[in-house]
């Protein structure tokens, strides 16, 4: 009777297992948004010439999953955070496609904040622009073998293209189908290509992905990153943050800053996602005082724990340090 019970109490045990593992197997539409790393960019980031400085300034950054029906469970975790597929990823975007452009977001954030920290330090750097170029050309789109990635946009339906919203606002009034002239640069040379337009949940649009980047000129001191497992452009402030405080031979005593934030070449901080994670991030790493950028405030404007300052420009974080 025993060994019967013992028997039967096995079955289900084993049925329990086997039930959860095929939970942890079936994927769903969700991801969720998880405290990730701190990453002391003074072992990261090398200035030729300079000594980083005694302070450490902390890139935080979130650790994002694609959530199982078992894993949604930890979607409870205090901190963790459960998002739909697209609210983090464009629709019609593979994951590989979306990695990509993550990546070329974490080269260019890159590039603008060496840009930022120089002429913000006082060397002698050429202007910089922005252009408007095509990251990528989504699943449907009638452009597709007309248009390439890293095409420079100039002008749309004849109107000059200076921002992202440019593209959208020159096919609003298009009817889907119907084909507009675009020109664009392309390897140095100029061309006029007539695409076809689509209909999708937001109008009419050219089927593309677009994204600005920052035309910096050579800089008077080059500057080294060795970063993996890293990506967007959310690192932009810290970087540039980091880059100053070597060029101008900080003399804080050490301590730990943390923060997040995208850079523009003219010094404006932007928004990101993941605020709240990011915080948890930077305590458990012993920072003291966390920058967000001002629009993200909000978000952590009751934590108590550790010293939060909204800027909105570099030159305000500069201020915060201080």
């Amino acid at each position: 009777m025993i060994g019967g019970r013992r028997s039967s109490a096995f079955v289900v045990a084993t049925a329990v297992l086997v039930a959860l593992a095929g939970l942890a197997l079936v994927p769903t539409p969700y991801y969720l948004i998880s405290p990730g790393n701190a990453v002391d960019l003074s072992q990261r980031i090398a200035v030729e010439g300079r000594v980083p400085p005694r302070r450490h300034f902390y890139l935080t950054d979130v650790a994002v999953t694609h959530a199982t029906v078992l894993l949604l469970v930890a979607g409870l975790w205090p901190g963790t955070r459960i998002v739909r597929r697209d609210a983090l990823i464009p629709a019609g975007t593979t994951v590989p496609d979306y990695d990509r452009i993550l990546a070329a977001a974490m080269d260019e954030s890159q590039r603008d904040a060496a840009y930022v920290a120089e002429r913000a330090a006082g060397l002698r750097v050429g202007p910089a622009s922005r252009t408007i170029v095509v990251a990528e050309i989504a699943p449907g789109s009638l452009a597709r073998g007309l248009l390439r990635t890293g095409d420079r946009l100039v002008r749309v339906d004849g109107r000059i293209v200076v921002g992202r919203s440019d593209v959208a606002a020159a096919v609003t009034s298009v009817r889907p189908g119907n084909r507009v002239n675009v020109e664009v640069e392309r390897a140095g040379r100029f061309a006029r290509i007539d695409i076809p337009t689509i209909n999708t949940d937001h109008g009419t649009r050219l089927g593309i992905y677009v994204s600005e980047q920052g035309v910096v000129p050579p800089l008077p001191v080059p500057v080294h990153f060795s970063l993996s497992g890293v990506e967007g452009s959310s690192g932009g402030l810290m970087f540039a943050l980091a880059i100053y405080a070597e060029l101008t031979k900080d003399r804080h005593g050490p301590g730990a800053v943390a923060g997040t934030g995208t850079i523009t070449t003219d010094g404006n901080v932007g928004p990101i996602e993941g605020t709240q994670q990011k915080v948890i991030a930077a305590k458990r790493a012993g920072a003291r005082l966390f920058i967000v950028p001002r629009q993200n405030y909000p978000e952590v404007a009751t934590e108590r724990d550790i010293a939060i300052v909204p800027v909105a420009t570099f030159n305000e974080a500069l201020a915060a340090l201080r």
